[in-house]
């Protein structure tokens, strides 16, 4: 490795990280009455959402009466999928929908008949079914986000074929070296490229395990075949040995690992600090046309994110979230110690690597060394949009090979602030001064600074790329 140079593994540990037990940003509005924004233009509406420990503060908004509090009677409704989600969003079957914060960008470039390495092989009639929507879609609207829902959450994990070749959690290693050094191994022993799964190509797990690949030297093109899979195809893989591993978020790794199916190699929040995730979104021309309803639909899930954070309401949230209709059946067996900040790396040697790690997870705010007031989870910063577009001209997604000359202009379009600006401010919400912020070294696994204003330099430090 030449430009991107490891850590220094102890500044890796949870002691490198310094924390204010859940102290929210800002005020808690539970107890306050709701900021009358006008006039709701509509009050039934419908929010997609995706199974996962990070669609709990949409699901607290509804349980903990947040919605009906600001005038909103809202269904949520599970979807299998992010692309099912997208497509009912499209649809108008859906108002608003917990999405990825890679998905406004992924669906704008798509427009032009991109398509990513990682999409599945479909069959011919469903491609050219999902393209003729897309096509069609992308001719009346965008998506675009509304606001964070949380940051960081994902894990990296492989298989029970992998713990017997040699691999283990970060924690076991004494150094990066001696992890990279193990791992190198692995895949160069291999006779061929391993499967490994990933829930969407524009999933934020995507972008941080290639990175952290890149990192130790691993090609993410040339050494791994990357697969977009559900869940229950995840489990299949790795039951059948197809699969050497996935990376996902929550719950669905804990179970996997309570299922003695796998176990967790490493966190993202390890590869890169405060990561942006889900997002709350919807299409440009509905946020045009209901913009007192956004409003009020951001501020009662601004308010539920703040309750989320809340470790005394850790014990409510537990059996809220475990509902069927939120969440797939089976998967409930550790919502409690995560939220509560344990997190189990899991093991095929009988010794459970249990850690706290109470940052795994931020929907609005806690204290540590990258995240300070007046920076919270919820506020969209336009340079983690800088970093996700050009990790994918780095791996070609979306056909994309340079990095777009109108990316700023892109980037404002998508990402939009002004609504939730204004919903922030009623909430006493002091705000970061501009969109754009310079990710420090000590933020990323390789010790390397992100200039959101020098993304070709940024670019061209790449070694391993598509």
């Amino acid at each position: 490795m030449k430009r991107r140079q490891f850590l220094q593994y102890s500044t890796l540990t949870a002691a490198g990280l310094t924390f204010a037990a859940c102290t929210n940003q800002g005020s808690t509005h539970f107890t306050q009455p709701p900021v009358n924004f006008g006039k709701l233009e509509k009050t039934d509406l419908k929010i997609g959402i995706v199974s996962g420990l990070d669609c709990l503060p949409l699901v607290v908004a509804k349980e903990k009466g947040m919605f009906k509090k600001y005038g909103l009677d809202v269904t949520l409704v599970k979807q299998p999928t992010w692309e099912q989600v997208q497509q009912e969003l499209h649809s108008g079957k859906l108002d608003a929908a917990q999405t990825l914060f890679a998905m406004p960008l992924w669906e704008y470039f798509s427009s032009k008949g991109g398509k990513s390495r990682e999409q599945d092989e479909d069959s011919d009639r469903e491609k050219k079914s999902r393209d003729k929507d897309r096509v069609k879609s992308k001719s009346n609207a965008n998506t675009v986000a509304l606001m964070g829902l949380n940051i960081n959450g994902n894990s990296i994990s492989f298989s029970e074929a992998a713990w017997q070749a040699g691999l283990r959690p970060r924690q076991v290693y004494n150094s990066l070296e001696e992890l990279q050094q193990g791992y190198n191994k692995f895949f160069r022993e291999l006779k061929k490229p391993p499967g490994f799964a990933i829930a969407h190509p524009a999933a934020m797990a995507n972008y941080t395990t290639r990175y952290w690949l890149g990192t130790m030297g691993i090609d993410a093109e040339r050494d791994l075949k990357f697969q977009v899979l559900a869940p229950n195809d995840i489990t299949a893989g790795l039951d059948s040995g197809k699969l050497i591993g996935y990376a996902t978020d929550e719950l669905f790794n804990q179970q996997t690992i309570a299922d003695k199916k796998s176990f967790t190699a490493y966190l993202d929040r390890d590869i890169w600090h405060g990561h942006p995730e889900k997002i709350l979104a919807s299409l440009d021309t509905w946020l045009k046309d209901y913009p007192i309803t956004a409003s009020a639909m951001m501020a009662a899930v601004l308010e539920a994110c703040q309750y989320c954070d809340n470790q005394e309401n850790v014990p409510k949230l537990a059996p809220i979230l475990s509902k069927s209709e939120y969440t797939d059946p089976g998967t409930n067996k550790n919502w409690q110690k995560i939220l509560a900040g344990n997190y189990n790396y899991g093991g095929f040697d009988d010794k459970p690597l249990m850690l706290k790690v109470p940052d795994f997870q931020v929907f609005h705010f806690q204290a540590t060394n990258y995240l300070k007031q007046p920076n919270h989870a919820n506020f969209l910063w336009h340079s983690h949009a800088v970093w996700v577009l050009t990790q994918m001209v780095r791996w070609h997604q979306q056909k994309l090979t340079d990095y777009p000359k109108n990316a700023d202009a892109i980037i404002k379009q998508l990402y939009p602030t002004e609504t939730y600006a204004n919903v922030a401010k009623s909430f006493w919400l002091n705000m970061p001064k501009g969109q754009l912020k310079i990710e420090q070294p000590e933020m990323f696994i390789d010790r390397v600074a992100f200039d959101p204003n020098k993304p070709m330099e940024y670019l061209n430090g790449f070694e391993l790329r598509a």
